[in-house]
């Protein structure tokens, strides 16, 4: 996994395990790192510091709870019982990077839902435009918020209130280039802060 990549999946598998937690549940710095290894991705604790300070940055009101058990979470809200467990990867010999694989796209595609608080405006519609590759993804995502049409060849168009917040720019980070905000470009503006402020977190690396 380029080290460009590695970087991005890190803070959105940190996401995704913050996203995971509540006032009834924190997760550890151990727990974060181990999950980071798991992934493939090698991580020491500074540089999760200085994601947690990023994600505080863009909404997410990170909390540390001291004692035992301790650690991180989002406060106000109530961690879901999951019985549900990430796949382990192929046990055939591999490289790294490639076992890694399905593990951060399971964490960082399928598991992402669409929270209800970041709607902004039903009544003025958000537009996209994604590869019909991802178009399950994107209905998982959407579901009945969402309106779903052929596009040209390859491509469909999806209407949606708009949205904005890091639960979907997360969502939005682990598609890639498969999906693209077309209006409004407010939403679309907002996103590219949200990248850019990922990036400056790694600057000079």
């Amino acid at each position: 996994m380029a080290k460009s990549r590695n970087q991005k999946a890190k803070i959105l598998v940190l996401e995704h395990l913050l996203c995971e937690t509540g006032e009834n549940r924190a997760v550890t710095m151990q727990e974060i790192l181990d999950k980071l290894a798991e992934c493939g991705i090698n991580a020491e604790r500074k540089s999760i510091y200085d994601d947690l300070d990023a994600l505080r940055d863009f909404g997410l009101d990170v909390k540390y709870k001291r004692g035992r058990p301790g650690g991180y979470y989002i406060a106000g809200q109530t961690a879901a019982e999951k019985n549900e467990t990430v796949p382990k990867p192929e046990s055939r010999p591999a490289r790294r990077e490639e076992k890694a694989e399905p593990v951060i796209k399971e964490i960082l595609v399928k598991r992402f839902t669409l929270d209800e608080n970041e709607i902004q405006d039903v009544e003025k519609p958000m537009k996209l435009l994604c590869r019909e590759t991802i178009e399950k993804e994107v209905q998982e995502y959407f579901g009945s918020y969402g309106t779903y049409k052929n596009k040209e060849s390859g491509y469909i168009s999806v209407t949606a209130p708009q949205i904005a917040g890091p639960q979907f720019f997360g969502w939005l980070t682990a598609m890639g280039r498969d999906i693209t905000i077309v209006k409004p470009k407010k939403t679309a503006a907002a996103y590219r802060d949200y990248l850019k402020l990922l990036a400056k977190e790694y600057k000079g690396i």
